[in-house]
């Protein structure tokens, strides 16, 4: 039996399972006596602060302060804090990230960083990347939450390094391998309104001297619309093989597949969008004394389909297949000179290929080939990193990317620094738009060239009384032959000269070993250089804020608060938008309920105000809603 409540949603019996969770988990925080096997959790991870260890942004690991771009870094114990079912959920949280949720529960989702398009912000997974050549960007609700190490978000250009880049690079690095000859692993169940169902399972482990992880999760839903429900699974594996104490070869594999319906348009039709992700790598890492140098073949396979039908007669309209094949190889090494310089080299050989039942009549391929440098120069408290690299495209001819970074640090107890960037960087279009066959969707335009840009980035960093961390970054970044459609709207064209600027401040702070609260504000502006005008795009936030708190107790209760607000710039008859968002996120753990085994139990609730909120009014996002379930780690 099913019963309507006000936000026209509806409740089964699997939802008054999580009801009756959140009643047991505030019974069980009030009995202390069943609490004092519970244990506290470090209050030290934050969203803000930097991580020990970035990869990104150099393409070796490198400290925080040693890196000269604003950089977040969002570690696996934030991940599992924020209850997220994928990596677009987990970014919405991320100060600086604008992430547009034009649906949930599995639905696509772009995303913008310093006022770029979603297609100008590079996704991957541990440097596979996940950008198609069907419309540039990267959908993040594909990749998975449970094998995630940390997300490195580096925010700005970063083409002297990772290619095309304008507006930032998010890579996801993975797990290790398991350690263990007895497995680890967790299992989490939950239930959510609108028919929210989602199990994953997790196991890493190792045999003989090979390690292994494997993870895994199903996610079921009826949607927050008519026929917007989604089935969707998510695979993945890796493995670690010893060849000698300095030598080892790791491997790995993902699968995502889902069946996707958009839910019914104003036009009274509705899309089914099923895809595949098959991605993975092979990599040889070799550490050596000073010398590091790690050879990797990557592949990322994905699928999309695009069917449309009449929401009356569900007579097909029509129908897209779509195939992207990525395949590449990374040499990437580091070599410590001196004492504490860092020179890193490397090269990258991609290859492309897009093959579309509409789109285009016979399949396209793209191939580059992209070495790089970069080397940090240490003399007491300056750093000076130059770097550059030369992107061969085969269809849009040579890139060249230099990029100098200098960092100050204070001698002072604040921990301070000073950071400071001029780099060169570009985007390059998707095949798409150059090859297209089947106007009026958009008319190829074979002369269409990468946008360019000349970018500026200055930032500053302090702790006060070793209990607040405040963070200031500035940038402006000047595009050439940005594109937009052209004046008749029948095909994309070099028509713009874009300036992107504008701010981040975060601020964290720790109240007590329990309580922490910290904010963000990012400001874009984006204005036509030609006409003076500010571009309006839906996709982009002009303002954004974020607001949070994070409690942990010593008897295993904690409770997290998130907020956000974007005013996107979108036409004003658009986004219904300035107002905050709240989701609140109770949990109670306890240890060893069994021998080795411990369970944690959560309630979430989204949209605490129940307000109306969308950047576009076909995807409003849904009211006032209830997630719970449990989890075991064993």
């Amino acid at each position: 039996m099913k019963i309507s409540c006000q936000n026209e949603c509806f409740i089964d019996f699997k939802h008054t399972i999580s009801i009756a969770i959140a009643v047991l988990v505030f019974i069980l925080f009030s009995n202390t006596s069943l609490l004092a096997n519970s244990s506290s959790e470090d209050l030290s991870l934050n969203p803000i602060m930097l991580g020990t260890l970035l990869i990104s942004a150099k393409r070796v690991g490198s400290e925080g302060e040693d890196i000269a771009e604003n950089v977040t870094v969002y570690t696996k114990e934030e991940i599992e804090r924020s209850s997220a079912n994928n990596l677009g959920e987990v970014l919405k949280y991320i100060p600086g990230v604008d992430v547009s949720v034009t649906n949930q529960f599995g639905q696509a989702t772009s995303l913008s960083i310093h006022g770029s398009n979603s297609r100008q912000v590079l996704i991957m997974i541990d440097g596979i990347p996940f950008n198609t050549q069907l419309s540039g960007q990267a959908d993040p609700s594909i990749i998975p939450v449970e094998n995630i190490e940390r997300i490195e978000i580096l925010k700005g250009a970063s083409s002297s390094v990772w290619g095309s880049s304008l507006g930032g690079v998010i890579n996801v690095i993975t797990k290790d391998a398991g350690d263990s000859a007895i497995p680890k692993g967790k299992f989490k169940t939950t239930f959510a309104g609108f028919s929210t169902t989602k199990n994953s399972l997790e196991l890493a482990g190792k045999v003989s001297e090979v390690g292994y992880l494997v993870s895994g999760s199903y996610l079921e839903t009826d949607g927050t619309k008519s026929r917007s429900d989604v089935q969707e699974e998510k695979i993945f594996a890796k493995v670690s093989v010893p060849i000698s104490d300095a030598l080892k070869i790791i491997s790995s594999f993902g699968y995502t597949g889902a069946n996707v319906h958009d839910g019914v348009n104003s036009d009274v039709t509705w899309d089914s969008m099923p895809y595949i992700a098959r991605y993975g790598n092979v990599k040889m890492d070799l550490n050596k004394d000073d010398l590091k140098l790690s050879i990797a073949y990557k592949y990322n396979d994905q699928d999309v389909v695009s069917d449309n039908y009449d929401a009356l007669t569900n007579a097909q309209n029509s129908s897209s297949i779509n195939n992207n094949i990525f395949q590449g190889i990374s040499i990437n090494g580091s070599l410590n000179l001196r004492e504490e310089d860092l020179f890193v080299f490397g090269s990258d050989f991609d290859w492309h290929r897009f093959k579309s039942s509409n789109y285009l009549d016979t399949g396209k391929s793209i191939s580059m080939q992209s070495p790089y440098a970069n080397y940090t120069l240490k003399l007491n408290d300056w750093d000076f990193i130059p770097g550059v690299r030369f992107d061969n495209n085969q269809q849009f001819g040579s890139q060249t990317s230099p990029s100098l970074g200098i960092i100050y640090h204070f001698k002072d107890s604040n921990k301070s620094l000073v950071r400071a960037k001029i780099s060169r960087a570009f985007s390059a279009p998707p095949l798409m738009w150059i090859y297209n066959n089947l106007p009026p969707y958009v008319n190829p335009n074979p002369d269409l060239k990468a946008e360019k840009a000349l970018v500026y980035e200055v930032g500053f960093e302090t702790e006060l009384f070793s209990i607040a961390r405040i963070k200031l970054d500035i940038y402006r970044s000047d595009v050439k032959d940005a594109i937009v459609y052209n004046d008749s709207g029948s095909m994309m064209d070099n028509l713009r000269k874009l300036r992107r600027q504008g701010a981040e401040l975060s601020l964290n702070y720790k109240v007590n070993d329990e309580l922490t609260i910290y904010g963000s504000g990012a400001f874009n502006d984006v204005e036509n250089r030609e006409t003076k005008q500010t571009v309006r795009d839906s996709g982009i936030a002009r303002q954004s804020f974020i607001l949070g708190s994070k409690y942990q107790n010593d008897k295993g209760f904690g409770f997290d608060l998130y907020g956000y607000y974007n005013r996107w710039s979108s036409d004003p008859d658009q986004a219904n938008d300035r107002k905050f968002m709240f989701d609140a996120k109770f949990r109670q753990k306890f240890k060893d309920v069994k021998e080795n085994i411990d369970l944690e139990l959560f309630l979430n609730i989204y949209n605490l105000a129940n307000s109306k909120y969308w950047s576009d009014p076909t995807y409003p996002l849904p009211k006032r809603y209830f997630e719970g379930g449990f989890t075991l780690n064993f």
